[in-house]
């Protein structure tokens, strides 16, 4: 089973500045990480990266460097008390398909069974970094042969980067970080390498996942429980009167626009509610989640979701607003809508102000539907604001995952009567308890009760 190491944005700048700067010495990072497991492989995740200070350094021969015994004790002592597992980073620059030295394998032939002695439930590794490249030896909880198949992912505002990269000409590579949206044989490589989950099948989702389709995903996870309805109708074009008519599934008929468009995606449908297992289990797969539910409780469970296994999250959502104390039919105030591209690392929905537990205890004392209902129970026409918010989510997915450099540190406000999309500028809260808590936490370990 292949192995990604994951680094939110949050360390990704800190990492990379020091292991590539010149120095006298070979630079060290030592990281602290957890881990999870899906069908396909193991995650490694990165929650915090340490720089030794130079007196923690012994003199040595050559480039190499040597640190004290009484530093490692110390460190070892803090990924005891974290229960997280021990990593070393360092880097060969200018190697385009790096490789472990001798000296390399032989320190972490020495280092990690000492690491999994002392935490034994965690997974320890050394990682060298190349140009775009990366090698290693991760030891993974209770075994004894360290696996080196791997690659790492930078989940940074800007974008997702890989390494290794897919092997390309440079006239392709050249082509993607110039035009990064035209269509190569790099991007077209890329894509089939990803797996997105879309989350809620009604309005938006079944309006985004046609979009990844057509980007050429290896895989479509859709994840919904519900049968399509007569009201699916208004607000989605993707949803029509057979599919109502014959009470299919949502992820079905979501399935068969998906297989229209790309007949060479493979399209998972998970008829279940996130936080359910069926659920969780499907998400973890996923390189990028996609938001389209209509509680603000199932946000909060995506968002934790996402941080906890570095995965980017786009979020979206529309509602209409009446008048509730004017007679029926209610004037319509506005339609107010959000999209949120949440990366691992940066602001996360509390941060942004668009989760906080006066919401989410107001919404758990009940709330109408998300659409507007007037007192003769019609539904509102609301599939053109949801394509809107759908093709934005889309275009932020290419963005991520084809490369183009632009921060993503924004939470955009959609209205609906005015027809705009109004940025605003979200920073990450450093005392945030979400992102400190759930940040790269990955699967949680259970421990034995003592008798």
């Amino acid at each position: 089973m292949s192995i990604q190491v994951r680094i939110p944005s949050s360390l990704v700048s800190r990492l990379l500045k020091e292991v590539y700067r010149p120095a006298p010495r070979e630079p060290i990072v030592f990281a602290f990480g957890s881990h999870a497991r899906t069908l396909s492989r193991d995650l490694i995740l990165i929650r915090d990266v340490v720089i030794p200070p130079e007196s923690a350094f012994m003199p040595s021969q050559g480039h190499g460097a040597r640190w004290k015994g009484a530093y490692t004790i110390e460190l070892l002592n803090r990924a005891l008390e974290q229960k997280l597992g021990l990593f070393l980073f360092h880097a060969h620059p200018g190697s385009k398909n790096v490789e472990m030295s001798g000296d390399d394998r032989s320190s972490a032939g020495q280092l990690l069974p000492k690491f999994q002695l002392i935490l034994p439930d965690r997974p320890h590794g050394s990682i060298v970094l190349g140009e775009e490249s990366v090698a290693g030896l991760v030891l993974m909880p209770n075994t004894d042969r360290p696996e080196e198949a791997m690659d790492i992912r930078f989940v940074e505002t800007e974008c997702i980067r890989t390494w290794p990269l897919p092997e390309a000409t440079i006239a392709e590579r050249l082509l993607l970080e110039h035009q990064p949206f035209t269509n190569n044989p790099l991007l077209r490589t890329i894509f089939k390498g990803q797996v997105a989950a879309v989350v809620g099948l009604s309005g938006g989702g079944s309006q985004v996942a046609p979009y990844l389709a057509a980007f050429g995903f290896r895989e479509i996870i859709g994840i919904d429980d519900q049968r399509v309805d007569e009201s699916n109708r208004f607000a989605s074009p993707n949803l029509g009167w057979i599919d109502s008519l014959l009470g299919l599934r949502k992820t079905l008929s979501v399935k068969l626009r998906v297989k229209l468009v790309n007949r060479t995606v493979k399209f998972t449908g998970i008829n279940a509610r996130v936080p359910e297992r069926a659920a969780l289990d499907a998400l973890k797969r996923a390189d990028v989640i996609i938001g389209c539910v209509n509680n603000l409780h199932a946000r909060a469970d995506l968002n934790e979701i996402a941080w906890r296994y570095c995965i980017p999250y786009v979020d979206i959502g529309l509602r209409m607003t009446i008048s509730q104390n004017h007679p029926d039919p209610k004037p319509l105030l506005g339609i107010p809508g959000n999209l949120f591209a949440a990366i691992p690392g940066g602001a996360c929905l509390w941060c942004a102000g668009f989760i906080d537990d006066e919401k989410l205890n107001r919404e758990t004392g009940g709330l109408g539907r998300s659409y507007l209902q007037g007192s003769n129970d019609s539904d509102a026409y609301v599939a053109p604001f949801n394509g809107t918010l759908a093709g934005e989510a889309a275009a932020e997915v290419l963005r991520l995952v084809a490369g183009l450099r632009h921060p993503r540190e924004t939470r955009r406000q959609y209205d609906g009567i005015e027809g705009t999309l109004l940025e605003m500028i979200v920073n990450r809260r450093d005392d945030c308890p979400r992102c400190n808590a759930f940040l790269a936490a990955g699967d949680p370990l259970w421990q034995p009760i003592a008798q």
